[in-house]
C-alpha cells in the first residue's frame, strides 16, 4: 500500500438510505465534509508532513464533490476559493516528496528544499486568506443545497451515470499506461469516486469506491513517477531508478485497472 492510500476515509452520515428525504441529507453531507476538511488543516497545522498534506487535499476534494453534487448556484460559485486551496497544497506536496525520493536516492536536494520553502510560504498566505474570507463566506451559504426528491433519486442516478460513463469512455481508449491518457482515466476516476463517496449509501456503492480509491491511488503513484522522470533526466543513475519505479507502478496499475473495469461493468448494469 502506497503512503496516499493512507489518507484519512471521509465521514460517515448515519442513517441514510436511497429514500431519505435529499435537503437533509445534503445539508449532513456537506457540513460532515467541512468537519473534515477543519479536521485535516488542525492536523496540517500541528505536524506539516506529506500525509498530512495530502489528507488536507483530498478534504478540499471532497469538500468540492458535496459542493457540486448538493449546493445551489451561489454556493458553486465559491468552488475556486477551495481549488486555489487544493492547488497550493498539491505544490508543497509535490516539493516534499521530491525532497523524500531525492534524499532516499541520496541525491542533493537543495533546490528542491528551496523550492519547498516557497511553496509552504504561500501555503501560509492562502491558510490565512481560507480562514479569514473564505471559510466563513462558505459557511453561511453552505444552507443553499438543492431540496427536492431523495438522496438515491434521478438526479444522483444522472450524475452517477455520466460520471462512470465519463470512465468508461477513456479507459477503453489505447495506451492506458501513457503518461497523458493515465492522467486523464485518474481524473476521471477521481471525480466519481468522491461523488460515489457522498451517494454510497443509497447505492450500495462500497465496492466501487474501494475500487476507484485503488486506482486513483496507483495512477497517482505513476504520475509521481513521469514528474520525476522529468526532473531527472539529465542524471542517469536516477534516472534509471525512476524508470524502475515506473515500471513497477505499471505492474499494480495494469492489476488496478482491471479491478475497476469489472465493478464499472457492474455499476453500469445497476444504473
Amino acid at each position: 500500500m502506497s503512503w496516499a492510500q493512507a489518507v484519512t476515509k471521509a465521514s460517515t452520515v448515519p442513517g441514510l438510505g436511497a429514500d431519505t428525504s435529499l435537503r437533509p441529507a445534503a445539508e449532513k453531507l456537506l457540513h460532515a465534509r467541512f468537519a473534515d476538511l477543519r479536521a485535516a488543516e488542525a492536523r496540517a497545522l500541528h505536524h506539516c508532513d506529506a500525509n498530512a498534506v495530502h489528507a488536507f487535499r483530498v478534504a478540499c476534494r471532497r469538500l468540492r464533490a458535496a459542493i457540486k453534487v448538493f449546493g445551489k448556484k451561489r454556493l458553486r460559485a465559491l468552488d475556486d476559493r477551495i481549488e486555489h486551496l487544493q492547488d497550493v497544497l498539491g505544490d508543497v506536496r509535490d516539493f516534499q516528496l521530491q525532497v523524500r525520493w531525492l534524499s532516499r536516492h541520496h541525491a542533493g536536494t537543495s533546490d528542491a528544499r528551496k523550492k519547498l520553502r516557497g511553496a509552504q510560504q504561500r501555503l501560509r498566505k492562502a491558510l490565512a486568506l481560507w480562514s479569514r474570507r473564505s471559510e466563513p463566506l462558505l459557511l453561511r451559504e453552505a444552507a443553499r443545497v438543492h431540496g427536492g426528491g431523495r438522496l438515491g433519486g434521478s438526479r444522483a442516478r444522472k450524475r452517477l451515470r455520466k460520471r462512470l460513463r465519463d470512465l468508461r469512455r477513456e479507459m477503453r481508449k489505447e495506451g492506458q499506461l501513457d503518461p497523458a491518457a493515465a492522467h486523464r482515466i485518474r481524473i476521471a476516476a477521481k471525480k466519481l469516486r468522491y461523488e460515489a463517496e457522498l451517494l454510497r449509501d443509497a447505492f450500495d456503492l462500497d465496492d466501487t469506491v474501494a475500487a476507484l480509491a485503488d486506482v486513483q491511488s496507483t495512477l497517482g503513484d505513476l504520475h509521481d513517477a513521469d514528474v520525476r522522470l522529468r526532473e531527472v533526466a539529465k542524471d542517469k543513475r536516477l534516472a534509471a531508478a525512476a524508470r524502475a519505479e515506473r515500471r513497477r507502478g505499471e505492474v499494480k496499475a495494469r492489476a488496478a485497472l482491471r479491478r475497476l473495469a469489472r465493478r464499472a461493468s457492474s455499476l453500469h448494469d445497476r444504473l
